[in-house]
Parts: structure tokens; C-alpha cells; sequence
């Protein structure tokens, strides 16, 4: 299945932010999209995920697509622990394969307390797990890594990468770096 775009264009208001953009990929490709601030990344990514609709062009097998997310914010229900988070996103989950696989990035003994307890390195984690390990076909990662300490970055690249699978994989950065650690084609809009 390829997914993409075909002269893609969103506007808000008098502000252009896509015009007539083109793109393609294949599923288990990495790629990072790069641009300024404001450059329209994550409108791209909410176009993507069918959170807004485009002016015009269109969308090539997203629409057909099971999606995960991680959001530029968590998104996380905090009265829940990590592992309720992530099971909520799964079909039939195993709650056990899910504290092992939160163990990859977290200490066991947060696993049961309620997210809103967590630091925020701690919530950025649970939410790139709840994607990464969500049923689903696509992964929409738009700046995943922000607020992680260098440490807890590199875990969650790792992480990331060991749980892509076959699935399609975008993501949005400022640092270079980070698509470097991911072994990540770059796309710049």
C-alpha cells in the first residue's frame, strides 16, 4: 500500500500553510519531515490523520488506514496508570506484554501509579509507547522527543526503532540529530 499526498493545500484563513504538495511512501519506510516553526508540519500530520480536511489535492491510503499518534501534547487520560493508557489503544491487550514493554522505558514501580503523578519525561514516554504499541498501520510522531533529557531520548529513538515493525513511520524534529539517531530519511517542506 502506498500513502501520500497529491497537490495537497491547506489554508487558515488568509494563511497558506501546504500549497500543492506532492509526496509517497511505503509502508516500513522512516522518514523525518523537517521545516521552520509555522512551516506546516503538523497540519500535515492532522491532514494525515483525517483531523482536518484539506482545500484542496488529495490524500493517497491514509483514509483507509489505522493511525496512531503521538501529539506535540501527550494527550494522556491522567487518572489512569501508563499501562491503562497504552491498553486502551490496543484490541485485545496484554496487559502483562504491555509493563514489559513500559518497562523498556520507565521504572517499574510508575507503572501502576496514576500519569498525572509522572514528571513530564515520564508522561512524553507513556505517550510514545501508547503509539507505538497501539494496533495500527501508520505512526504519526510529531516532535516526540521534546522535553526528554539526552539520555531518555536516546532510550525512546531505540524504543521507537525496535517497535516500528513493518508499519509506516513519520515524524517531525527542529534537531537533525534526532533523524540521524532514527536512521531516518529526511523530507523538508
Amino acid at each position: 500500500m502506498t500513502y501520500g499526498c497529491e497537490g495537497l493545500s491547506k489554508s487558515f484563513g488568509k494563511h497558506s500553510v501546504l500549497s500543492d504538495l506532492t509526496l509517497s511512501f511505503q509502508p516500513g519506510e522512516r522518514i523525518c519531515i523537517m521545516s521552520p516553526s509555522g512551516g506546516g508540519k503538523t497540519t500535515l500530520f492532522r491532514l494525515f490523520a483525517g483531523l482536518e480536511k484539506p482545500d484542496a489535492g488529495r490524500l493517497i491510503g491514509f483514509d483507509s488506514a489505522r493511525i496512531s499518534m503521538v501529539f506535540q501534547e501527550d494527550r494522556l487520560c491522567d487518572h489512569l496508570s501508563p499501562v491503562t493508557n497504552v491498553a486502551m489503544m490496543q484490541t485485545r491487550p496484554d496487559r502483562d506484554v504491555i509493563r514489559l514493554r513500559l518497562t523498556e522505558l520507565l521504572p517499574e514501580g510508575c507503572l501502576t501509579q496514576p500519569v498525572s503523578a509522572l514528571s513530564g519525561g515520564m508522561k512524553r514516554r507513556v505517550a510514545i509507547a501508547r503509539a507505538l504499541l497501539a494496533d495500527s498501520d501508520v505512526l504519526l510522531l510529531d516532535e516526540p522527543f521534546t522535553g526528554l533529557d539526552e539520555e531518555s531520548r536516546d532510550e525512546a529513538i531505540s524504543f521507537v526503532r525496535r517497535h516500528q515493525r513493518e508499519r509506516l513511520l513519520l515524524f517531525t524534529t527542529h534537531h537533525p540529530e534526532e533523524a540521524k539517531g532514527m536512521e531516518a530519511e529526511i523530507d523538508r517542506l
